[in-house]
């Protein structure tokens, strides 16, 4: 696939609703939504966001292989407060199809979803279809910024290139009982 303009990490900056009359629910995922997308050149993409204001689960919660003790109520609502899938993508004029293998809901595994995106410098916003669920019809729009991508610094007339050569040395501490 060619390398396309929304190739690239994203941050999340804002989800907005938007009903059919043109009013606004901001912060509809709360005030301050955290949430990572990445486009890759080979036609990848994961997307993951969630509220910013969750609460911490109460009991062991530190995997997600040892949440027995926590109140199934918590978990139903650390669920809907997170989203996230990944696949592929394509894109056809101003919409960009997420094709998925795999997702945090699970019927949407095997679907695509169709996003229309506009992308102004380093901002990028993509829009759902009208979406109804208890109500009217809302379009969920979700802003991302460009983060800045570097490279490690390489010489480009050093003999092996290495990365691990530029990388910065990692300090490991001895563990004792």
């Amino acid at each position: 696939m060619p390398s396309t303009p929304l190739v690239g990490l994203w941050t999340l900056i804002s989800i907005t609703a938007r009903a059919a009359d043109g009013t606004l629910t901001p912060e509809v995922y709360g005030a301050n939504p955290v949430g990572y997308l990445t486009y890759t050149a080979t036609g990848h993409m994961m997307v993951m966001f969630a509220r910013g204001d969750r609460p911490r689960l109460s009991g062991q919660a530190d995997s997600p292989f040892s949440l027995d003790s926590v109140p199934i109520e918590e978990l139903a609502q650390a669920f809907t407060g997170f989203s996230a899938y990944a696949g592929t993508y394509t894109l056809q004029d101003k919409t960009v199809h997420h094709h998925l293998t795999t997702a945090s809901i699970p019927n949407r595994v095997g679907t695509t979803l169709v996003r229309t995106f506009s992308l102004r410098g380093d901002r990028l916003t993509l829009s759902t279809p009208a979406i109804t669920a208890a109500g009217p019809a809302l379009v969920f729009e979700l802003e991302w910024e460009r983060l800045p991508f570097a490279l490690p610094n390489i010489k480009a007339d050093s003999p092996d290139l290495s990365l691990s050569e530029s990388l910065p040395k990692a300090t490991v501490k001895e563990h004792r009982p």
